[in-house]
């Protein structure tokens, strides 16, 4: 089982943009988990639940590039301080022994 996790803070000016974006995403994708933090509005983290290495590099490819394509937003427009603060993670369990 792998998971990737992105962390990220949304601009207020996007929030309500955002927040209907990342539902009709969960619509689409059950594997999708959506986060925000408690002591920090606008903090969050989407955790995505069994995903291979290969579409975690194609997802990590088209989430930081830095245009609108269809209905992805331009997340450098809507991330606090641009895609450079936009973070993603893959990883896989241990195997136990």
């Amino acid at each position: 089982m792998s998971k990737v996790f992105v962390e990220y803070a949304i601009k207020s000016a996007f929030r309500e943009s955002f927040l209907i974006y990342m539902q009709q995403w969960r619509q689409r994708e059950g594997r999708l988990e959506l986060l925000e933090g408690t002591d920090q509005e606008g903090l969050y983290v989407e955790i995505w639940h069994d995903v291979t290495y290969e579409e975690y590099t194609q997802f990590k490819q088209e989430r930081l590039q830095d245009v609108e394509i269809g209905t992805q937003p331009a997340w450098e427009d809507w991330v606090e301080g641009g895609l450079r603060k936009l973070h993603m993670w893959h990883f896989a369990e241990v195997p136990s022994t």
